[in-house]
């Protein structure tokens, strides 16, 4: 089993007490650590990154077009160093980690591993002030736009988070975008999207382009309101940050029309394509290209407020406070909604939730 750590206030704290730390972990969430932090990295945790995936052994983790970390398979990693893999200290980075650290506990080659989860870290991020008002007068119009595709009927569960919007929102204009007013040949990855019926990413593009064009808030259909959106009118434009860190427009996306910072987010999408030229799509999700394109301008990935530009990041006690990845949840005075997203069974991971948290009290 694994030694669950979570004993330090940050990340720089982590590496300085820790000499052999290495990153577990070659997908996105590891992609864009490392163009947040490469800089403030040691060299000897940069030396590899190690993957579960035997098939990556031997690649590259690249990073920014500049960054290049070569991964081994954990396989060959404990083939390699046998016990002495003990040296090491495991920084988890998977957005799902807790769940990969269920299987790692059943390797006995792990036993005793040191390992802290990187979520949890970022989470520790000291507080800072901010205003749910960053503006005197409303900037953002009472719009809010949101998408249904497909052939599905909306959910009844989703129903009722429409009607939080009315409810708390009464004098808001409420859009229903879909195939029959949008058009989504407008961008190849929205209409390859669609066209393959991955209806979760049709919508990357268009949730910016519609804001671009008419300003107002973006919800994905899994928010329920529990307080007016009103205190969030007063900014020029606005993200929510979830529980690992990054920043994710399902869980609310507002700007003022024409806001430079929503068509850098959707200029991205001119030349990116769903489908890959060997039949695959491309998987990432809009959390990736959008905490990218941030980090690409001053963004790190911790749960504290930042501004980019006209862009204010919120942090997750205001939009994201659910824990979905093994967190607390963090519901406060500035909680404005709750993104019900990815429901699972939390039990499954309770218990590995359980001892990171007692390593942080002990």
């Amino acid at each position: 089993m694994l030694q669950l750590k979570n004993d330090v206030k940050s990340l720089r704290e982590l590496f300085d007490i820790k000499p052999h730390v290495v990153l577990y972990g070659a997908g996105a969430s590891t992609k864009l650590f490392l163009q947040s932090y490469y800089d403030m990295l040691p060299e000897k945790s940069l030396e590899f990154i190690v993957d579960g995936n035997d098939r990556l052994d031997g690649r590259y983790c690249i990073a920014g077009g500049n960054i290049r970390v070569k991964i081994i398979s954990l396989k060959h990693l404990c083939e390699i160093w046998g016990e002495r893999v003990r040296q090491f200290t495991f920084l988890m980075m998977p957005y799902y980690s807790l769940h990969f650290i269920r299987h790692l506990d059943q390797m006995v080659e792990l036993n005793g591993v040191e390992t802290y989860v990187y979520s949890f870290i970022a989470e520790k991020s000291p507080v800072q002030r901010f205003q749910l008002r960053e503006t005197k007068t409303p900037q953002i119009p009472k719009i809010i736009h949101y998408f249904w595709v497909g052939d599905s009927s909306i959910s009844e569960e989703d129903k009722k988070n429409i009607e939080s919007w009315k409810r708390f929102c009464p004098d808001y204009e409420i859009i229903e975008w879909n195939e029959s007013n949008y058009d989504f040949s407008k961008y190849r990855y929205a209409r390859e999207a669609l066209e393959k019926k991955q209806y979760m990413y049709a919508t990357d593009a268009p949730r910016k382009d519609v804001l671009y064009q008419y300003g107002g808030i973006y919800l994905d259909t899994d928010v329920e309101l529990l307080k007016p959106l009103d205190d969030l009118l007063y900014h020029k434009a606005f993200i929510g940050i979830d529980d690992g860190g990054q920043v994710n427009s399902g869980s609310g996306l507002g700007a003022v029309k024409h806001n430079e910072v929503i068509k850098d987010m959707l200029d991205l999408y001119e030349e990116l394509s769903f489908v890959r030229e060997d039949g695959s799509f491309n998987s990432y999700y809009n959390t990736y290209y959008e905490t990218k394109y941030l980090i690409e301008n001053g963004f790190r990935i911790q749960n504290q407020y930042q501004r980019i530009g006209t862009m204010d990041c919120l942090p997750r006690e205001v939009l994201m406070p659910e824990g979905v990845i093994g967190l607390h949840n963090n519901y406060t005075k500035n909680t404005i909604a709750r993104h019900k997203i990815n429901p699972y069974d939390k039990s499954i991971i309770a218990a590995i939730q359980d001892r990171l948290y007692a390593d942080s009290e002990g």
